[in-house]
Parts: structure tokens; C-alpha cells; sequence
């Protein structure tokens, strides 16, 4: 089954992408611009390998989920093959604060202003993400002034705690997730959603608005621990699923 490359970079689990004209999609991450086609271009570079976590069986993971249930099934076929993407842990710990009650289209404009106010500029138009230390003097009001509302001192407080990201690493699932709610605005859902894409931590299952329908819809009386092992990819074949259905509905 071909690989849902928008889906993989525009559904959610990263807001550092964007779709060119051309069909070609871009983002700026480790000081360079990528653009790419298909994951064919991306398996020769040692940077995107790894962001892509192209050595890990997706197709395998992708036919044992779709053989679990018909709705599973119905999630699968009807988007493809998805990978879980393995993400810088102080750009994900900062996109997920700024995706906070807000929907994937305005997540990825204020991403954009973001790297564009406190970034720099790596190609003509393309900012990168702002490091820790480019953040380090960036107060509330600056955070707010540029729309990121409540978030703002979140923000100040995830920069300040930027340190103990790698510690994360390491720990197991529940010790993670733990460990990032001590940052101000960081709940479950928010943590899960940075264990998954940025620690590849696969048994993260975040719940949101649509994927509170899929379980009281289709799944009442069951947790995360029936979709083991494939939690986190589980979560993303369902979630797409249900959006998708929603507006052909």
C-alpha cells in the first residue's frame, strides 16, 4: 500500500511542513530546507532516515492493525500507509504547547510566525525553528503579542525546563510522561502527543476531541491497551479516519 505522505506531514504529528505548488512538500529543520517528492527521497539522507524512521516495519504494523477489526480495517485502507515521525524534542515540546485548543490549519500559521519572529532565516523565506537559546530572553508579552494567547507562559516555562528534555530519552513511558507535565500547560494529551513524535514512544495514545468520538463510538468499555502494541499508530490510523469521515459525512 503507498505511503500517505501528506497525511504523514500534514495531519497532525508535525507542523514544520508545507505543501508547494509544485506538489513538492518543504520545511526547514536541522539548518537546512528539505524538499521532498516521496520518502524515496529522503532514504539516501542520514538526517531524514531517522526523522522518517524508515528501518521500522510499517507495512507489518500496518496489516496487524488492519487485522484487528473492521473498523481498524476501514482506517487502513482508506489512508494508507502512516509512520510515526521522530522529531527534535524542543521543537515538538514547543509545537504541541502552541497546538493546544487550536486546529491544524492555525497550528501550522502560528508555527510559521513563530520560526519567522524568533527564528533566523536558513534560505530566502525559510526560518527555522527557534532554539532554546534564541527563546532564552523572549517574555510572556513577546508570546502574546504574536497570538499565542494563554500559551504564552507556558512557553516561557517549557524554555526554561529545555534542559531535562533529553533526560526523557531514557525513562520509561510513565516516568516520561510524568517528567513533561511538570511543565506548565503540559497535560496528558500534550505529553503523549510529544512521547510519540518525538521519543518514539509507541504506546502513547492521546485523546482529543475526535478521538474521544472513535472510543465512545466504537470502542465503549476498551483503553489503549487493546490496540498494543501499535497504541500510537493505532491512535493516528483512527484519528485520520475520523476526520476524513467527518467531512464526507
Amino acid at each position: 500500500m503507498k505511503e500517505n505522505l501528506r497525511e504523514i506531514l500534514t495531519g497532525g504529528q508535525t507542523f514544520s511542513w508545507k505543501e508547494e505548488e509544485d506538489g513538492l512538500f518543504s520545511a526547514v529543520l536541522n539548518e537546512k530546507v528539505y524538499r521532498i517528492r516521496s520518502l524515496e527521497d529522503a532514504s539516501s539522507d542520514a538526517y531524514l532516515r531517522e526523522y522518517f524512521d524508515l528501518d521500522y516495519d510499517y507495512e507489518k504494523a500496518m496489516r496487524e492493525i488492519a487485522a484487528k477489526d473492521e473498523i481498524l480495517r476501514a482506517a487502513v485502507e482508506s489512508t494508507g500507509l502512516l509512520r510515526i515521525l521522530k522529531q527534535d524534542h524542543f521543537i515538538a515540546t514547543i509545537s504541541f504547547i502552541l497546538s493546544q485548543n487550536n486546529n491544524i490549519k492555525r497550528i501550522t500559521g502560528l508555527y510559521d510566525r513563530f520560526c519567522r519572529a524568533f527564528g533566523h532565516e536558513v534560505e530566502p523565506g525559510y526560518f527555522s525553528f527557534p532554539t532554546k537559546k534564541e527563546l532564552g530572553n523572549v517574555s510572556a508579552e513577546d508570546f502574546r503579542a504574536l497570538g499565542c494567547g494563554f500559551r504564552a507562559p507556558f512557553l516561557v516555562d517549557a524554555v526554561s525546563k529545555a534542559d531535562m528534555l533529553d533526560d526523557i530519552e531514557s525513562m520509561d513511558f510513565d516516568s516520561a510522561m510524568n517528567a513533561l507535565m511538570t511543565i506548565k500547560g503540559i497535560g496528558p494529551k500534550v505529553a503523549s502527543c510529544i512521547l510519540i513524535f518525538s521519543y518514539q514512544k509507541r504506546e502513547g495514545f492521546p485523546m482529543d476531541v475526535w478521538m474521544k468520538k472513535v472510543m465512545s463510538t466504537y470502542y465503549q468499555g476498551k483503553d489503549k491497551s487493546y490496540f498494543s502494541p501499535y497504541e500510537a499508530l493505532s491512535q493516528q490510523y483512527l484519528f485520520s479516519w475520523i476526520r476524513e469521515s467527518s467531512k464526507k459525512a
